[in-house]
């Protein structure tokens, strides 16, 4: 699997995905009804039990052919949007298996890295999800635009991207062998949450990971409302959310170039920062996004490869998607709980999760000393 040409390939997935899915955000919130924009909103948190049930799906058919599967399935689906009456309900409900879709492959993914070569974890998971970042953004920002130039256009050029991605995923991963880890029988979804639980060295990784959500979570929930509040325009708005997806993106892809020591003693301290950054008036306020953005994905593609270093390597796949359930499980309560302590002082929340962040500094003298992560890191390396 050449890792450069699967990261292109994926960049215009995500391209031709957001395209799609930001005109339909568009066309949703056109209807003017609330339920249905909101609902659309919270969707992407709905797909846990799909997820969580179709993962060994994912491990039965082979993590590369259930990859090529899922991305063509969605490119496929966005077509017959064309065709679909324009109704809030209908258009939000078809968007379900599109985003189900997504997820799945997400987790196919990380599974193809985990297995292929654990010790560069951080660098190869970094590139991805910075290729996903920087053609969401460039979807997120042209698919209305297209909307607006003719109604079909942003749906017919995503699905076009989207199969000549498919093209150039399918083309890499041709002929890529599983190799199975373990046994040769793949794991049901119980099983493999059993191992998951009992395997002893990831659970402080995955209770700090939980925490770093909630935190995250807590921290942006209502970043929306500060920004506005501290005098932004609102022609830079948008800018503001563009700045920190930017920061996300080049934290990502230089995540595998930062040490260990630093990602985790500056990392936090970094996302505390950003977060507080948010209080000041505009146009000062612009600093902070980048900074916010680049720290928090440092913590988390790090946190990310940690987490693949103990993995078991049999259940790979139901493994990822429990661990993918419980990371939006703490996502969605720190929002909801930001929607609470946030009606008072839209601040609280913001500051509450900042403090978040520098709580995870004193885990770098226990679970997270550099010693110890290099020890598991060069571990994984050498295999079971």
């Amino acid at each position: 699997m050449r890792h450069s040409a699967s990261v292109l390939a994926e960049a215009l997935s995500d391209l031709g995905a957001s395209l799609g899915f930001s005109a339909l955000a568009l066309e949703v919130a056109r209807t003017g009804e609330a339920f249905w924009v909101g609902f659309f909103a919270a969707l992407g948190y709905l797909t846990l039990g799909p997820l969580l049930f179709l993962s060994p799906w994912v491990e039965r058919q082979g993590l590369a052919r259930a990859l090529l599967k899922l991305r063509l399935a969605r490119g496929l689906l966005f077509l017959p949007l064309l065709f679909l009456p324009r109704e809030a309900a209908l258009l939000v409900l078809y968007s379900y298996p599109l985003m189900v879709l997504t997820d799945l492959a997400v987790v196919a993914w990380e599974g193809l890295l985990v297995r292929r070569d654990r010790g560069r974890l951080a660098e190869r998971s970094g590139k991805l999800y910075a290729a996903w970042q920087v053609g969401g953004l460039a979807g997120t920002a042209l698919g209305p635009v297209l909307f607006v130039l003719h109604p079909a256009l942003p749906y017919l050029l995503s699905t076009g991207i989207l199969l000549l991605a498919w093209t150039l995923l399918r083309s890499d991963l041709l002929g890529e062998e599983e190799r199975k880890e373990g046994e040769a029988k793949p794991e049901g979804l119980g099983r493999a949450l059993r191992r998951l639980l009992a395997c002893t060295p990831l659970r402080p990784y995955l209770l700090i990971s939980l925490f770093f959500t909630l935190a995250h979570a807590l921290t942006t929930a209502l970043l929306g409302l500060l920004v506005l509040r501290a005098g932004t325009p609102e022609a830079f708005f948008g800018l503001v959310f563009a700045l920190k997806s930017l920061g996300y993106a080049l934290g990502s892809y230089f995540a595998g170039r930062v040490p260990l020591a630093l990602a985790f003693r500056l990392g936090p301290l970094g996302a505390a920062l950003g977060g507080m950054g948010f209080l000041l008036p505009f146009p000062l306020l612009l600093a902070a996004p980048p900074l916010l953005g680049l720290a928090v994905a440092l913590l988390s593609t790090h946190l990310r490869a940690v987490r693949g270093w103990l993995l078991p390597g049999v259940g790979l796949a139901p493994g990822l998607a429990a661990i993918r359930a419980l990371l939006y499980g703490a996502g969605a309560l720190g929002g909801l709980g930001a929607g609470v302590l946030g009606q008072g002082d839209p601040s609280l929340p913001l500051l509450l999760g900042a403090s978040g962040f520098l709580a995870l500094l004193p885990f770098t003298l226990g679970p997270l000393h550099p010693k110890r992560l290099e020890a598991l890191r060069q571990r994984a390396e050498q295999g079971p």
